[in-house]
């Protein structure tokens, strides 16, 4: 079949970049085409989250996770992250570059500084008659989706996100965020679900109605904001979707699309918890994501002609496992108080309110991690709440005072019976090389060292058999906006 070239390429690269371009702009290991394609986004995953769970998973369930499977089976590897002018990229940009195959600046969707738009691979995929879909935990209308239809120099201004949505029309969007949509939450009072309503789409707010509605295009959208943390539904009965159930209902509303489909999912809470240093929070969305990764690989097995891509956006945290007791004798054992975490810290500070007591305090914190927090700690924590001496030091660790119930539950590390061996480094995004695997569609399993985010893009035009690249900028000239 001959090769599609949509446009021609336009580029403005300068010379001498601040930031190293380092990418093939050909696909490694070697992409076969592809009738179908699914990018399982983790944000805010590191290596050393992985290490975690594969540990905890390992001595608590007797059993691997499906994505060191993936790494075993697929074509696995690293991927750098930087973004077009910051060595820290921002999900914004990491989600861009996936999208688009170029670096952009942080905090934008798929557009330059100078207004120039980007095309996805959405549009390239919808145009070559491909059903396209987004599926998410965070809001639908969320940087990490987003970036793969909308258009914006601000991630954050999410209403606008939600009108682009209306215009491109993919055929699955699921996720949280019904205040994007909802007239009487927006600050225009725009109904943003009467487009697709009008357009034949099934549109859903409520989970029951979720989990029977078996439409053939569909908008959930099953939370005010973000889907709540698996930890919460699990251990404090919140009501929400599993990340399972929203992957499979997008899955199965576009398994058998005529021209087959492109569907991004992303599990976006782990990046939020581990912002908020909550090891027990991150702990379960990897777990859920990895459930929700089992059912993908099995659809991949039973359907030849699908790719399935796995990547991190970028790390957040900079969490690690330290060693503990004679010889790191004791480290498993320590790494095992995972399991007395019972709730998300942003449920913790909602339990303890603006002015709870040293007993309230104790009581939650001992209920919900396990942690017989000193009486010192917890005034530091009773400070916090109130708006001082917050702890630690608020350039590295700025989200507070969530941050802060992170230092008091460290405590010290040689009560060894409660205080858990993870240390995160901050409360921000972090430049290290992530995890990235492909999967599925003949691809050999073989490693594929280090990648450029770029690549992807490039991985996903060979899989459609489309010859495609958009336009570049230098940092030099991107930085110029800015200055």
């Amino acid at each position: 079949m001959k090769r599609k070239d949509f446009l021609k390429t336009g580029l403005t690269a300068g010379a001498g970049l601040t930031l190293p371009i380092f990418t093939s702009q050909k696909p490694i290991p070697v992409i076969r085409k592809a009738r179908n394609i699914i990018f399982f986004s983790y944000d805010g995953f590191t290596w050393e989250d992985f290490s975690s769970a594969q540990h905890f998973s390992h001595r608590n369930f007797g059993k691997s996770l499906h994505l060191e499977k993936l790494f075993h089976r697929g074509a696995a590897g690293s991927m750098q992250s930087h973004s077009l002018t910051s060595m820290v990229t921002d999900s914004a940009a990491a989600t861009t570059t996936w999208a688009t195959g170029r670096k952009i600046v942080n905090g934008s969707l798929s557009i330059y500084p100078d207004g120039e738009e980007l095309t996805t691979i959405l549009e390239l995929a919808k145009a070559e008659g491909k059903a396209t879909g987004i599926v998410s935990n965070t809001t639908i209308t969320h940087a990490t989706p987003a970036g793969w239809i909308a258009k914006h120099l601000n991630r954050r201004d999410e209403e606008n996100i939600a009108e682009q949505y209306a215009a491109f029309k993919a055929d699955v969007m699921i996720g949280g965020g019904v205040e994007a949509f909802d007239p009487n939450l927006r600050s225009d009072r725009k109904d943003l679900f009467k487009p697709f309503k009008d357009s034949g789409y099934s549109v859903v707010t409520d989970l029951e109605d979720f989990r029977t509605v078996q439409p053939d295009k569909l908008l959930a959208a099953l939370s005010e904001d973000h889907v709540p943390y698996e930890i919460d539904r699990r251990f404090r009965a919140v009501p929400a979707p599993t990340h399972r159930e929203m992957a499979e209902k997008g899955l199965a509303i576009l398994d058998g699309a005529e021209n087959g489909f492109v569907l991004h999912i992303e599990s976006g809470r782990i990046d939020h918890a581990n912002h908020r240093t909550d090891a027990g929070a991150s702990l379960w969305e990897v777990i859920a994501a990895d459930e929700t990764l089992g059912m993908l690989m099995e659809y991949v097995d039973k359907t030849p002609e699908t790719v399935l891509i796995m990547a991190s956006d970028h790390g957040t945290g900079g969490a690690s496992v330290y060693g503990v007791g004679e010889r790191y004798r004791s480290s498993s054992e320590i790494h095992d108080l995972l399991n007395k975490r019972t709730a998300s810290f942003p449920w913790i500070m909602r339990e303890l309110g603006r002015n709870p007591s040293e007993a309230f305090i104790k009581e939650i914190l001992t209920e919900t991690t396990g942690v017989h927090v000193s009486e010192s700690n917890v005034r530091i924590l009773q400070q916090a709440i109130a708006g001082d001496n917050r702890m630690p030091d608020e350039a590295a660790f700025p989200r507070q005072p969530i941050a802060t119930l992170g230092y008091v539950l460290k405590g010290g590390t040689n009560d060894l019976p409660t205080h858990l061996n993870i240390n995160y480094g901050t409360t921000q995004h972090t430049a290290g090389a992530v995890p990235a695997a492909i999967y599925g569609n003949g691809v050999d399993a073989k490693p594929f060292g280090l990648i450029d985010n770029t690549d992807f893009f490039y991985w996903m035009t060979e899989a459609m058999d489309i010859d495609y690249q958009n336009p570049e900028m230098s940092p030099e000239k991107a930085a110029s906006f800015y200055e």
